[in-house]
């Protein structure tokens, strides 16, 4: 999902890993269809903003800042940033612990938080010997699952205590991560090796899955039986389905995609173009393109629906764009 270094020397490689991604690996494709360009209402956050987080009760959007060391808290109703919850490494990924008050964050420089979010405070952290990245957990709330970027693992954690428990290798950059609908698989994207890790956590077995590519983010349906990865070189989504561990459908023609997440009543996927400064819709059961395209802010990575408006975050330019549908 993400190559970002920390502070001076890390800043430097973070903005080039990131910015030569992008702009290098971009293929433009034709677009034909109607976009939608009235100016959006902003939300200054932090630096490099990223992943998004909304609370249950829809009241606080959170926003990982990966060249910050904090997550800013947005409240829903005023669009106004109300908090910042500092004092996290670069945060990375959200995921929230079942249906507790508890999200775990994985931050870039080996630290992983436990937020309460009903008051927004750090209730437990833990510093790791390896740099961090996507994060995932079970149903359950028992087990987080992050990836060890710089030992190409992904790490199984107590949640209460954050010790590990197990581990699993992955390919070459491993980035994002993806829990099945039955708890007992992994699927992770290899950034470098252009693969998807099948991990079966029970047996400690595995298989590849092919896409060529840069595949990067993942998200998922309400009940994880299906998994949408965007595959940023490849300009695609795939869809996979966690009960067969197989690609089964394919979003092409997408222009430089980053997160694809579907609507609250999972009709519509929204998908975002990092290089061209777009939000796609497609049906979410036919994939045929909508006939509008939402323009953001500079460099667009996450996007969270709620309600009549979707949030983005804008890497590029430090900001939410919010955008009423």
């Amino acid at each position: 999902m993400k190559n970002y270094i920390i502070i001076l020397l890390f800043t430097i490689v973070m903005v080039s890993c990131k910015e030569n991604k992008k702009e290098t690996d971009s293929n433009p494709v034709e677009n034909k269809i109607i976009t939608q360009d009235v100016v959006s209402p902003i939300i200054n956050v932090g630096k490099g903003p990223d992943a998004l987080f909304l609370t249950p009760n829809k009241s606080f959007l959170y926003v990982a800042n990966v060249e910050d060391t904090l997550i800013s808290v947005v409240d829903t109703q005023t669009e106004k940033v109300v908090k910042n919850i500092n004092g996290i490494k670069y945060p990375w990924g959200f995921t929230r612990l079942a249906k507790s008050n508890l999200v775990a964050v994985s931050g870039y420089d080996k630290q992983l938080v436990i937020i309460d979010f009903t008051n927004h405070s750090i209730v437990n952290q833990k510093v790791f010997k390896t740099h961090l990245g996507g994060i995932a957990s079970d149903k359950e709330g028992k087990y987080v699952y992050v990836i060890a970027i710089d030992e190409n693992k992904v790490l199984q954690l107590n949640s209460k205590t954050l010790k590990i428990i197990n581990t699993f290798s992955t390919g070459k950059g491993p980035d994002g991560i993806g829990v099945s609908k039955d708890n007992s698989t992994l699927f992770v994207t290899n950034t470098e090796d252009g693969t998807i890790s099948v991990i079966n956590t029970l047996s400690n077995t595995q298989k590849i899955i092919e896409t060529g590519g840069k595949p990067e983010l993942i998200h998922y349906n309400k009940d994880h039986s299906l998994l949408f990865i965007s595959n940023f070189l490849k300009n695609k989504i795939h869809i996979i389905d966690t009960e067969k561990t197989a690609i089964v459908k394919e979003i092409e023609n997408i222009k430089t995609p980053e997160e694809a997440v579907l609507s609250e009543d999972e009709k519509l996927l929204y998908v975002v173009s990092f290089d061209f400064g777009e939000l796609n819709v497609y049906d979410a059961s036919t994939l045929e393109k909508q006939s509008i395209t939402y323009k953001t802010g500079n460099k667009p990575i996450g996007v969270m629906p709620l309600g009549n408006k979707l949030y983005v975050s804008n890497y590029g330019d430090n900001s939410i764009s919010v955008i009423k549908k």
